[in-house]
């Protein structure tokens, strides 16, 4: 009698086993679909964060990209969760919020070496590096970037990057020869790849190295080049930052009636993002260029939109 007892214990046990096993079986690819459907919305947020970050709305990049890094997380996307965060810590460096992109970028590169994708690690590095030369330690992100390019080298864009950023550091150096070689080579490989925002950051760098060096037909060349690559990218910040650096180049060699004309194209996109500090800073200009050229008009109107500026200061 034991012995039957014994033998349907162990038959009911694999029934159940069994029947685990199929049920498990039968709901792997709904459980599948399900995480596939949350990967495809974590892509979605980071899309749209880039966007937002693209027209200067930082503070939807800054939640888009949250809930990108949320839902990666929900599902356990390593890869996913590690890119997001590397955003939401670069989008708080654009803010200035130090403390928090030094979280959130630490997080990244601590995920991206436990993850072991050396491309990965070299991202998570660089964005690093970027943090620390912001901060003013230029030897400290030196170091990041070498590390991060001896890890690059399978991926171009993130290589494309590290060179770009190895070229900010020699620039700051005085190291004008290295920068520039520097920045051709990402310049070359982001014009290649088609990937215009970052080509148009590459020229930025190339105009003012030029302006630097004293080669000022050089700075405006290339500032022109970098407005074209902002404008195919519809990169607005990158646009904006472009027309200030023509009209700064412009009213530079006195060629003040183009400059003029940059800054108030300048100030246009500017306001029309909502960038105050950006604003003023054109229309003290476009007030003194308007009183030197004889435009009395603009002159008083500018003057008029800087009191009000100022009104609005005031504590």
């Amino acid at each position: 009698m034991r012995a039957r007892h014994v033998f349907r214990v162990l038959s009911l046990a694999g029934l159940t086993f069994m029947s685990l096993a199929l049920a498990s079986c039968s709901s792997t690819p709904k459980r599948q679909a399900a995480i596939l459907v949350v990967k495809n919305d974590a892509a979605e947020f980071s899309r749209l964060a880039d966007g937002f970050l693209s027209s200067g709305q930082l503070s939807s990049a800054l939640q888009y990209y949250g809930e990108a890094l949320k839902a990666n997380l929900s599902v356990d996307n390593v890869e996913g969760a590690i890119a997001a965060r590397g955003a939401l810590g670069k989008t708080y460096l654009v803010l200035g919020s130090l403390p928090d992109a030094e979280r959130e970028l630490g997080d990244a590169l601590t995920d991206a070496r436990a993850f072991n994708k050396g491309s990965l690690v070299a991202l998570c590095l660089s964005n690093l590096g970027e943090l620390r030369y912001a901060s003013g330690d230029i030897d400290a992100a030196d170091s990041l970037f070498l590390e991060a390019q001896e890890l690059a080298a399978s991926d171009g864009d993130v290589a494309a990057l590290v060179s770009h950023n190895r070229g900010v550091v020699a620039m700051a150096r005085g190291e004008y020869a290295i920068a520039e070689v520097l920045f051709l080579k990402a310049a070359a490989a982001n014009e290649k790849a088609q990937r215009w925002v970052e080509l148009g950051s590459n020229r930025y760098s190339l105009a003012s190295l030029a302006n630097s060096s004293g080669d000022v037909d050089k700075a405006i060349d290339w500032a022109g080049k970098a407005l074209e690559a902002d404008k195919r990218a519809e990169n607005a910040p990158g646009i904006g930052a472009d027309l200030e650096a023509l009209a700064r180049l412009q009213r530079k060699v006195k060629n003040d009636e183009v400059a003029f004309d940059f800054y108030r194209r300048a100030f246009g996109l500017w306001l029309s993002l909502d960038r105050e500090p950006e604003a003023e800073r054109c229309l003290i200009a476009l007030q003194e260029l308007a009183t030197s050229l004889g435009k009395a008009s603009y002159a008083s109107r500018y003057e008029e939109l800087l009191s009000r500026l100022d009104e609005r200061q005031i504590p």
